[in-house]
């Protein structure tokens, strides 16, 4: 996503496509052959303090030292499972600062912040149709940590509401359409706060920290398109292995009701001493008929399990991906970012809604070894005497090898990726590694 400078609200596909379209959790991806599936996302960097960027945009390269915050830390976690045509995923993207260092007289604040993604989708129309909705919830938590004592909650803060999305992709059509729609957050206090109060002006503090009123993450509005040039497909049909495996079921099943029904035939003509040895009889041979049974389903299984696979195996994988999103940001009153909360700085922020236009391709230059990305996106500033300015993003992924991990998981050929988000007074790169498909 980074590579494609986040344009991913056309294209929404795997757990980290839940960030961009909230029907995301139900979209089959192309190597998806099975009715059950799953995808798991972990990543974790320590960027450091933002003194010395403008990491905010505020138009200005902050002076070295002015910020009073630092051991930063950014975790994020992903979660999705599909059934069917059904689809769930949950996310968490998790900041982390160290507000004040613990020493042996004086306890540390910690301040964590947390953007949750809950989110249900359903495929339609053999998945080419796929809505979705869901929540999003905002926390956050000021902390109190000590060297010689263990720590305590001091002020929590937690918020929801409702988002939901769209992606349209029909079957071997080059393209997508793809919409979210994001409705404003807003996090209060939660229970009991461990907090002062000054008396006379009523001013909230954790330590030396004004607290503020609440949280507010404004309304989003998204919607972008994915284009595919060349032979390999966009949107192949998705073959859902329950319908595919539907008439051998059926089969089996008419087989076993006509059995059912000869057997009771026979009871009812039987005299009534027989009847038990006739039941016993029937029992053995219908345990032995449904083992073979089983085993025939199983093998009709994994031979359409096999077909779908090498499907996706023979097409070609030449191919120019290209997508485009424009994200609308809300505005809200009265209100600063957070970096200017943990300044302590009174700096207006989000005051009006902003648009971000977003553009990446990816392709495989070498055939089946390494796909490359390139894009680039325009960040508005939220703060009134900032500027835009235009990032370039870069990335690619590598074949590496197969390995399944000492028998603990499917056979699976990794790959490793990085990116890279550059802009004037700003940088940001990333390195991880996968599944290649």
């Amino acid at each position: 996503m980074t590579g494609l400078a986040g344009a991913y609200t056309g294209y929404a596909e795997g757990v980290e496509g839940t960030a961009s379209n909230a029907a995301a959790p139900a979209v089959r991806e192309p190597f998806s052959h099975k009715w059950f599936d799953y995808d798991l996302s972990a990543s974790f960097s320590f960027p450091g303090t933002f003194s010395g960027t403008d990491f905010d945009n505020r138009g200005r390269r902050n002076i070295s030292g002015t910020s009073t915050f630092g051991d930063f830390l950014y975790l994020n976690l992903g979660l999705q499972l599909q059934f069917g045509e059904l689809g769930l995923a949950i996310t968490d993207d998790l900041q982390q600062f160290n507000l004040t260092p613990a020493t042996a007289d004086d306890p540390g604040l910690t301040l964590q912040t947390s953007r949750w993604h809950a989110l249900a989708a359903y495929g339609f129309l053999g998945n080419q149709l796929v809505l979705g909705a869901g929540a999003r919830i905002v926390a956050l938590q000021i902390s109190q940590t000590g060297q010689f004592v263990p720590g305590r909650t001091l002020f929590n803060m937690v918020g929801a509401s409702p988002e939901a999305g769209m992606l349209y992709k029909p079957d071997g059509a080059v393209w997508r359409f793809g919409a979210t729609l994001r409705a404003p957050v807003i996090a209060r206090s939660l229970g009991e706060s461990s907090t002062t109060v000054d008396p006379s002006t009523g001013v909230e503090r954790a330590g030396k920290f004004i607290l503020p009123e609440k949280i507010v993450q404004p309304w989003e509005a998204e919607i972008g398109v994915s284009l595919q040039a060349g032979p390999r497909p966009l949107n192949p049909r998705w073959l859902n292995p329950h319908i595919e495996e539907a008439p051998v079921r059926a089969r089996i099943e008419r087989a076993r009701a006509e059995r059912d029904r000869e057997h009771q035939a026979k009871l009812a003509a039987a005299p009534p001493g027989r009847r038990n040895t006739l039941e016993i009889a029937f029992a053995e041979q219908e345990r032995s008929l449904r083992m073979i049974e089983d085993m025939r389903l199983k093998a009709e299984s994994d031979r359409l399990l096999a077909q779908r696979r090498a499907r996706y195996a023979n097409w070609p994988r030449e191919k120019i991906l290209i997508v485009a999103s424009f994200l609308f940001t809300g505005a809200s009153d009265n209100t600063i970012d957070v970096a200017s909360f943990l300044d302590q700085k009174l700096e207006p922020f989000g005051r009006t809604v902003t648009v971000m236009p977003r553009f990446g391709i990816e392709a495989e230059p070498v055939h089946d070894r390494v796909r490359a990305r390139i894009g680039s996106y325009v960040e508005p500033s939220r703060f009134p005497n900032g500027s835009v300015r235009q990032h370039l993003t870069c990335g690619a992924d590598i074949k590496l090898f197969p390995f399944d991990a000492w028998g603990l998981i499917g056979a699976t050929t990794w790959r490793i990726s990085f990116a890279v988000d550059l802009a004037p007074r700003y940088a940001n790169w990333g390195v991880g590694i996968g599944a290649w498909h």
